[in-house]
C-alpha cells in the first residue's frame, strides 16, 4: 500500500515540456504578486515594491502583499492586516501571517495557522486546517502544509469565501502555490522545482496532475497573471516568463 502510494505521488507529478521564454528583470524581491499587468514585490529589507518602468520603493516594513480582484493588500511587520487605498494604507486590527487577495475575497493564514477569509459585507470565516500558505481563484483556494502536503478548498460562491468549509487532500508535495484569476495553479516545491496543475476548470477545479516548469534555475515562489509566470530565484532575482 505504501509503495503504491509513493508510486502515485511520483506519477501524479510527471514531467513534460512547457516551453518558456524568460526574461531577466532588474532588482530582487523575496516574494511577488501580480494581477492584470500590476507586480508588487517584497524584498529582503521587508519593503514593498511597485513595478512601473522600475520599481518604486513604498512605505512601511512589510513581510507579505497580494494584489487581485479584491484590491491590494499587505501583511505588515507586526503581522496587521493593511489595505492599499488611493496610495495610503489602511491598517486593520485582524492579524494575518500571509495573506491573498487573488480572488473575490480576501483570505490568508491566521496567527494559528488556520485558514481565513471574509466575504463582503460579512464576518471571518474560519477554518481550522493547519496550513503555512494558501492562495485563491475564481472557484477555489489551494493551500500547503508545514509538511508541504497541498490541499484544495472547494465550491467557492460570491457569497460564501468558505465554500465546502473542507479542506481536500491533493497528491504532490509543494513549498508554495498560487492560483491566478482565471483559475491557472503553480507551485514550487522544496527542491526549486516549478510546477503547473494540468486540467484545472470550474467544472474539474482538481484538475488532472502536475507538469513540471523548465527553469534555468532553483526557484523559491512563483505568480501568474495576463500570461506571464514570474519566477522569484533563491537569490531573489527575478523572471518574467511567457509562452
Amino acid at each position: 500500500m505504501e509503495r503504491t502510494a509513493v508510486l502515485f505521488v511520483l506519477l501524479s507529478f510527471c514531467i513534460t515540456s512547457l516551453a518558456l521564454e524568460c526574461k531577466v528583470v532588474p532588482g530582487s524581491v523575496k516574494q511577488i504578486d501580480v494581477w492584470n499587468g500590476i507586480v508588487y514585490g517584497v524584498n529582503s529589507n521587508n519593503q514593498i515594491l511597485a513595478l512601473f518602468k522600475q520599481w518604486l520603493k513604498l512605505e512601511g516594513s512589510w513581510k507579505h502583499v497580494s494584489v487581485g480582484p479584491a484590491g491590494t493588500w499587505g501583511v505588515n511587520a507586526n503581522n496587521r492586516i493593511c489595505k492599499n487605498v488611493g496610495g495610503r494604507w489602511i491598517q486593520f486590527k485582524d492579524l494575518m501571517k500571509q495573506i491573498d487577495a487573488g480572488g473575490k475575497y480576501i483570505a490568508g493564514v491566521n496567527m494559528n495557522n488556520e485558514f481565513m477569509c471574509i466575504s463582503e459585507s460579512s464576518s471571518w470565516t474560519i477554518i481550522p486546517e493547519k496550513l503555512k500558505y494558501v492562495s485563491c481563484g475564481p472557484y477555489s483556494c489551494w493551500g500547503v502544509n508545514a509538511a508541504d502536503n497541498i490541499f484544495i478548498l472547494k465550491g467557492l460562491t460570491p457569497t460564501a469565501c468558505g465554500g465546502s468549509l473542507k479542506f481536500e487532500k491533493i497528491p504532490g508535495s509543494l513549498s508554495m502555490i498560487d492560483v491566478s484569476t482565471d483559475g491557472k495553479v503553480f507551485g514550487v516545491n522544496s527542491n526549486g522545482d516549478v510546477y503547473q496543475r494540468d486540467g484545472v476548470s470550474q467544472s474539474n477545479p482538481v484538475g488532472t496532475g502536475w507538469r513540471q516548469v523548465p527553469s534555468s534555475k532553483k526557484v523559491k515562489h512563483v505568480s501568474y497573471g495576463n500570461g506571464h509566470l514570474w519566477l522569484i530565484g533563491r537569490d531573489d532575482s527575478i523572471m518574467d516568463c511567457s509562452e
